[in-house]
């Protein structure tokens, strides 16, 4: 399987770490992005110290990338490779929760994908 770089954190406390993964591979309605930047936030010190609850680690931080869909999972019909694309925080919405129907996505209460804290980020190449 192609691998990849990826900075991780593997415990709490611990430090950052240069590996080499397998490329994942995009999931039913996901896509994989090519990573080409990354910002450096505070919230990631926070997930490299542990100071979130219940993070899996080990933990690939990083929520504001910008980068090129590289590969489109099952379904996905709004995306397609080469677009450019940003992520931020939050990794999605449902669109039909209260909190999403007021406009207030970052609160879905029906997801809880956020990108760098319980799904790997963008400290990787993809």
């Amino acid at each position: 399987m192609p691998k990849m770089r990826a900075v991780q954190v593997s415990r709490p406390g611990g430090p950052f770490e240069i590996v080499e993964r397998d490329i994942p591979e995009p999931g039913p309605g996901t896509v994989r992005i090519k990573v080409q930047a990354c910002g450096v936030c505070h919230s990631d010190s926070l997930v490299k110290e542990g100071l979130f609850p219940n993070i899996q680690y080990p933990r690939v931080p990083g929520h504001e990338v910008i980068g090129v869909v590289d590969k489109i999972g099952t379904g996905v019909q709004r995306w397609m490779p080469g677009h450019r694309v940003g992520v931020g925080w939050h990794g999605g919405n449902c669109g039909y929760c209260d909190n999403c129907r007021r406009g207030e996505f970052f609160a879905c209460q029906n997801l809880s994908l956020v990108t760098g804290l319980t799904s790997d980020g963008g400290y990787a190449d993809y």
